[in-house]
């Protein structure tokens, strides 16, 4: 029978608001009775309100587990930061520093017999994580964690220089491929690690001071495995289950940058393993989702495609946008009679400007997908909208930086038809400010309906053409009709071209993945052309 003997769960926080609701709704999810479970929270050097956060959970929790102790620090910055992500010396020491004081309080109270790091960037999905890791018997023992499919990072190493450094080793990925399943003997783990306080030689673990011995780089997590070594303590890493998942190790400018990366990460990675939850001592105090402004957002997205809208359902959720999910005309459930029932035509001479071959029924299905909204703007009488894919990826800021393109709009009275939100630019030396904004530019002929605003007015004008009667790529009629296209014979097919374009700069939103890049998938591209269906049923 399992016992569950007491443990001290360690906490270290920086700028981490964004991702507070959903690391301790993962910790809170652990199986091990919270009564046998102190919480050791440290936070410091903060740029946003990860201090408050910590604050009310403790307030909120505190009843729920052993007992939780919560320092706060006002320091806001390091001596030679370059970013809230950044790596400097002094910041490495004050790491050491204050895991050391995570370690000596575990120490001091001998009735707990663990000390478990969780690094904030962690998120232990498997809710038997910590019963697991203490079964193990082991003096330091981690769960092993991964970032996602495709990434080699992870949280142990399998070789170690005499100096401390990584050393690559043939042992690494048969152990982060779970082709070993079990319990190794590994250098170093760090990030998120259980630590047994009664087993031989632990009293001399520590991260700081570093041994006088010592002459590998400033780094908490290289000293302390160098110490565990010269102390006779074995480090150990568990891949036996998939216990949890961590945020990519990059470079950020600021906070929102960060922000940003975990929206995208929660969507594209977390939400796909496991339902995503929200600490329940924290209450939501997140604005309600609204429009932007706008009379409504419309997200283009297939039905076949669930993994695509699970995951733009997340992002607004995240960014609290209020969208609505608009089902895409499927190119491949068309065939040749269909479009003779809706009376669609390809306009005479077309073909794809690069790869010289007529429509596909992938981009055909992507066109009707658009020009249903246009319609469907028209007939609810809606002022201006916004028109997304459902394969995008915001940029940081996107809330304040698109109010701030509007704010630009109104201010100067810009009578508007389209403002794209992402593009293609082809050629940029054609392109020039909007007199008087720094925020919006002209455009000239660009590729992609990614994402863009659309007013009534601009609607009207591309239904009125009856494009579907001369249809070609969405993204070539666009510029088309504000008279940017390279192909005049095209161009005569349509009369008036007076859509006002408009776009922001720099762009707020850009495809997830780029042509050739992993995960990357066309629905337009993989259909067939037209005239290979015909011929097929012919």
């Amino acid at each position: 029978v399992f016992s569950s003997p007491q443990v001290l769960l360690v906490i270290l926080a920086r700028s981490r608001a964004h991702l507070l609701p959903t690391y301790l709704g993962f910790v809170e999810q652990l199986d091990y009775p919270k009564s046998d479970i102190s919480v050791y929270i440290q936070t410091d050097h903060n740029q946003d309100d990860t201090p408050l956060l910590l604050s009310q959970w403790k307030d909120a929790a505190q009843s729920e587990y052993r007992d939780i102790t919560l320092n706060t620090s006002s320091l806001l910055s390091y001596t030679q930061s370059l970013g809230p992500s950044s790596w400097e010396e002094d910041r490495l020491v004050h790491m050491m520093k204050i895991r050391q004081n995570a370690l000596d309080f575990a120490r001091a109270k001998p009735d707990i017999r663990y000390i478990f790091f969780v690094d904030t960037d962690n998120f232990i999905i498997n809710p038997g994580t910590l019963r697991k890791l203490i079964s193990r018997g082991k003096e330091v023992v981690a769960p092993m964690l991964t970032i996602d499919a495709s990434t080699a990072y992870s949280n142990y190493w399998g070789g170690m220089t005499p100096r401390g450094y990584y050393k690559s080793v043939p042992e690494y990925f048969p152990i982060l491929r779970r082709e070993k399943p079990g319990v190794h003997k590994v250098p170093m783990v760090h990030s998120t690690l259980l630590i047994d306080l009664q087993s031989p030689n632990a009293d001399q673990l520590r991260y700081f001071p570093m041994l006088e011995s010592y002459t590998g780089p400033v780094d908490d997590i290289i000293h302390f495995a160098t110490n565990a070594a010269t102390a006779g303590v074995g480090m150990w890493v568990d891949n036996e289950e998939e216990y949890g998942l961590m945020l990519p190790r990059k470079e950020y400018n600021n906070v929102a940058d960060e922000e940003m990366a975990f929206v995208e990460y929660l969507a594209n990675v977390i939400t796909i393993k496991t339902k995503v939850p929200r600490s329940v001592f924290l209450k939501d105090t997140r604005p309600a989702s609204d429009k932007l402004g706008f009379d409504e957002i419309y997200m283009i997205n297939l039905v076949r495609r669930p993994e695509r809208r699970d995951r733009m359902i997340v992002m607004f959720d995240q960014l609290r946008i209020d969208a609505r999910i608009f089902d895409a005309v499927d190119g491949k459930a068309m065939t040749q009679e269909l479009l003779d029932s809706l009376n669609v035509k390809q306009l005479e001479g077309y073909q794809d400007p690069y790869l010289k071959r007529p429509l596909k029924f992938g981009e055909i299905g992507c066109f009707l997908s658009h020009f249903y909204i246009w319609e469907d703007m028209v007939a609810k009488n809606y002022d201006k909208v916004i028109v997304l894919e459902d394969d995008v990826r915001f940029k940081p800021n996107f809330r304040s930086e698109l109010a701030a393109a509007m704010t630009d709009v109104k201010a100067l009275q810009l009578d508007w038809d389209l403002i794209y939100l992402s593009r293609k630019i082809l050629n940029s030396k054609m392109e020039r400010w909007v007199p008087g904004s720094s925020r919006l530019v002209e455009p000239h002929y660009s590729y992609w309906t990614t994402g863009y605003m659309i007013s009534n007015s601009g609607a009207k004008k591309l239904l009125t053409q009856n494009p579907t009667q001369k249809m070609m790529a969405v993204d070539e009629y666009l510029p088309l009709m504000f008279d940017a296209h390279p192909n005049k014979e095209w161009s005569a097919a349509f009369s008036p071209r007076n859509l006002r374009a408009f776009s922001v700069s720099p762009l707020l939103i850009e495809p997830q993945f780029y042509i050739g890049q992993d995960g990357y998938i066309s629905d337009t591209e993989t259909s067939v052309i037209i005239e290979e269906q015909v011929k097929d049923e012919l």
